[in-house]
């Protein structure tokens, strides 16, 4: 009888870390099941490339890079960061790395991991359009207004307030942050 019950709970076991692995790997798997065949196949066609350049030049950052990449756009997150922080291990400036990294945590509803990579983003180029939107609504996300308010003041203290578009951008900015916080 207690081998039985030692049989049982060796397979309830068993099934539970199963399903414990299934849910932990999960939220790194972003695939879109509507790309385009002919899509899907240039990024798979492209990652074996980089894999086949990094198997014979494990350091060569372009094949690093485009290997990231191509995980990311074929929605495999946990690769693509992989690579992404062997890029950063070694340059840990890469804006755009930073910035595809954050967004990587964005879209897993991972916030205050993409707020780490937008912030140190955001210091590298703090007058970049696409950069202070990303940061204002990532810090946002990440129920940081203080910072989001912050980085659109100083924003707004570096661009030409003359520049109607400037203008528009920092009022829409002013008005999701003030939302928020209510």
């Amino acid at each position: 009888m207690s081998k039985t019950l030692f049989k049982f709970s060796t397979l309830i076991l068993l099934i539970l870390a199963l399903t414990v692995l299934t849910a932990c790997t999960s939220k790194w798997d972003h695939s879109d099941p509507n790309m385009p065949e002919g899509l899907r196949t240039k990024h798979e066609t492209e990652l074996q490339t980089a894999l086949d350049t990094l198997a014979a030049t494990p350091d060569d950052a372009g094949a690093m890079f485009d290997a990231a990449f191509r995980y990311q756009m074929l929605g495999d997150y946990k690769n693509a960061v992989k690579y992404y922080d062997q890029i950063l291990a070694k340059s840990e400036n890469d804006t755009v790395v930073l910035n595809n990294i954050a967004d990587i945590y964005e879209e897993m509803g991972d916030y205050n991991h993409a707020a780490q990579y937008i912030r140190r983003l955001y210091v590298l180029d703090p007058t970049g359009i696409e950069t202070i939107k990303d940061t204002v609504r990532i810090l946002l996300e990440a129920g940081d207004a203080a910072n989001a308010q912050e980085a659109l003041d100083n924003f707004s203290s570096l661009v030409d307030q003359t520049d109607a578009g400037m203008k528009q951008l920092v009022s829409e900015l002013q008005v999701k942050i003030t939302e928020t916080g209510k």
